[in-house]
This record gives structure tokens, C-alpha cells and sequence, in this order.
């Protein structure tokens, strides 16, 4: 199967969603009147800077091969190409 550079970053990227939550981080109890506690807050805030860490690092990811995947195709462009001119 042969991915274009678009094609498979579109599929990457579908598969990516800033917005989501993990499971951990939803609340599904109803919402009492309460204010969160510190503890409470600083789970939060830890759940968030991980979950950005992994978003950062799928980024990174997705990145590292998109680069791959254009220097593979660019190397086979410069083949054509040569093999075109002989």
C-alpha cells in the first residue's frame, strides 16, 4: 500500500484530538456545589500537563514520520528522475 505525505498525515491527524479527554479526566458524577479542593486541583493540573506530554510526543512522533516518509519519496522522485535522464 503507498501513502501519500498528505494522505497518511490526514490519517495520522484524524486520529488525533487535542480536545480529547481520557477517561480519568472526565467527570461523570454529577456536579455537586463544592468547591475543588487543592488536592483536587493539583490532580488536575498534573492530569493535564501529562496528557499534554502525550499529545507533545504523538506531535513529535507523527512528525518524525512524515519526515521519513518524504525523504523515502523524494529519494525515489530522484531515481525517476536519473533514470529518466540515462
Amino acid at each position: 500500500v503507498k501513502f501519500t505525505v498528505t494522505s497518511l498525515f490526514l490519517l495520522l491527524l484524524s486520529a488525533w484530538d487535542p480536545f480529547r479527554m481520557e477517561p480519568a479526566c472526565r467527570k461523570d458524577k454529577p456536579k455537586l456545589n463544592t468547591t475543588p479542593t487543592r488536592g483536587d486541583r493539583v490532580k488536575q493540573k498534573s492530569a493535564q500537563q501529562e496528557l499534554k506530554q502525550r499529545h507533545r510526543a504523538e506531535i513529535y512522533a507523527l512528525n518524525k514520520v512524515m519526515t521519513e516518509l518524504e525523504q523515502q519519496q523524494f529519494e525515489a522522485f530522484c531515481k525517476q528522475m536519473q533514470s529518466q535522464a540515462e
